[in-house]
């Protein structure tokens, strides 16, 4: 009888461990979706921590991006101050990249957890 529970026990442990692999993390369809206007929260690896920073998508052009980048970037991804943006520099990027956030990237494991 305890075997049956620890099997029990075990598949709905694994069944939580893959349904939350997704947290935090936007679809595709939401990616192509983006507008001027849209603030896209990233979150990546540094050392042992989380950190967030956001873009925010001031034109879209053909195939390229542009927004204007934070100025801060935070271990907490709610933090007010990420959402400052240096409108001093337009920085771009092709539709084609900004899709690849889709999943994590890189070392850093980086990417975007919410479109606002």
């Amino acid at each position: 009888m305890l075997s049956k529970r620890l099997i029990v026990l075990c598949f709905a442990s694994a069944a939580v461990l893959v349904s939350s692999c997704g947290i935090n993390t936007v679809s595709r369809s939401e990616l192509e979706a983006v507008k001027p206007g849209s603030v896209l929260t990233y979150r990546y690896k540094k050392g042992d921590k989380d950190w967030f920073y956001a873009d925010k998508i001031t034109r879209i052009d053909g195939d390229t991006i542009y927004y204007n980048a934070s100025k801060n970037e935070s271990t907490k991804g709610n933090d007010v101050r990420i959402k400052e943006f240096d409108a001093t520099q337009e920085l771009s990027m092709k539709k084609a990249d900004l899709l690849k956030y889709e999943s994590e990237q890189g070392e850093e494991k980086k990417t975007i957890i919410w479109i606002e």
